[in-house]
């Protein structure tokens, strides 16, 4: 059995990739265990390589059972730390190793992934410690990514904190590494689209032969942890192209050019062409993004509590 991660999935939240884990669930081969969050404090207060001694390995047993996600792992902390003292020259990656082993082993299945959205910023430090490791980036219309975290009640999209703008410029980072073996970009809107088709790909990308259980996903909803369960209620009724494009009928034409006016540079890298594309919209984009940020923390401030108290619209895409 497979004792590390064998690939991960990442991408700005809210861009399918619970989806596609699911999905990639669903294959016989496969396990795909909760998201860990805790390899990103790891990798920025230990050594990525060479032999932890004694206080580094400390550091990363309290670091990974202090995190708030540990119990979705269901491995004992004390089990944990035997295994990992019990490990010969333990290594950073040795010790994240064993709650992968742990997963596999809890999944019956040979090969094990991981699905943490956020570690699309660790890119780097993750191929150094798994360096057979693979990327499955999802990628998905930024304009529609904002009003799911508006929807979610996340950060907006004028914040410095909507991590979708930060995802494409990195993604325009990893294209200058020549990774293209290492790393696969999924576009959501083909995920729902041509599931098949997509998974396909993935699955060859995987060294994997595609599997028609993997589509019927609804099977699978209990593997969402219960506290992200109310973000998800969208899978319990299968896939749907309602999700696709929804910036189309659901932002009406000032809040599409805000969204645009602060992610069109990211939009047009991305391959979104923005409605707002003629080039006299340009100044008007360009002062509508740079009012909104000024504005940012004002705004992310006021519009809830004026949305609470019903004097503004609980739709509403500012």
């Amino acid at each position: 059995m497979s004792v590390g991660p064998d690939f991960f999935i990442v991408g700005a939240g809210r861009s399918g990739t619970t989806l596609l884990r699911l999905m990639l669930a669903g294959h016989s081969r496969l396990h795909i265990p909760p998201e860990t969050w805790f390899i990103q404090p790891l990798v920025e207060h230990l050594p990525l390589t060479g032999v932890l001694n004694a206080a580094q390995l400390e550091t990363a047993l309290r670091i990974m059972t202090g995190h708030e996600r540990w119990p979705d792992m269901e491995f004992p902390a004390l089990e944990l730390r035997s295994q990992a003292l019990a490990l010969p020259g333990p290594t950073l990656a040795s010790v994240i190793a064993l709650v992968y082993a742990r997963q596999a082993a809890l999944g019956g299945k040979p090969r094990v992934g991981g699905k943490t959205p956020h570690y699309l910023a660790i890119l780097p430090e993750l191929a150094t410690l798994f360096p057979a490791a693979r990327f499955i980036h999802l990628i998905r219309d930024g304009r529609d990514v904002a009003i799911s975290w508006i929807d979610a009640g996340w950060n907006r999209y004028h914040q410095r904190g909507f991590e979708w703008r930060a995802a494409m410029r990195q993604r325009g980072f990893y294209q200058t590494l020549g990774w293209d073996a290492r790393i696969l970009e999924v576009r959501y809107e083909a995920l729902v689209s041509d599931p098949e088709a997509t998974l396909r790909r993935v699955c060859c990308f995987l060294g994997e032969a595609f599997e028609p259980g993997m589509l019927d996903l609804r099977q699978r909803l209990g593997l969402i942890a219960g506290r992200d369960r109310h973000l998800h209620g969208k899978l319990e009724q299968g896939l749907s192209c309602d999700t696709m494009g929804a910036w189309r009928h659901r932002l009406s034409r000032w809040e599409c050019l805000a969204i645009e006016a602060c992610l069109a540079p990211e939009l047009r890298a991305a391959g979104y062409p923005p409605r707002h594309k003629a080039v006299f919209w340009r100044p008007l984009l360009a002062l509508t993004g740079a009012l909104l940020r000024a504005a940012s923390p004002l705004l992310s401030y006021v519009i809830p509590r004026l949305q609470r108290r019903g004097i503004l619209p609980q739709r509403m895409y500012l």
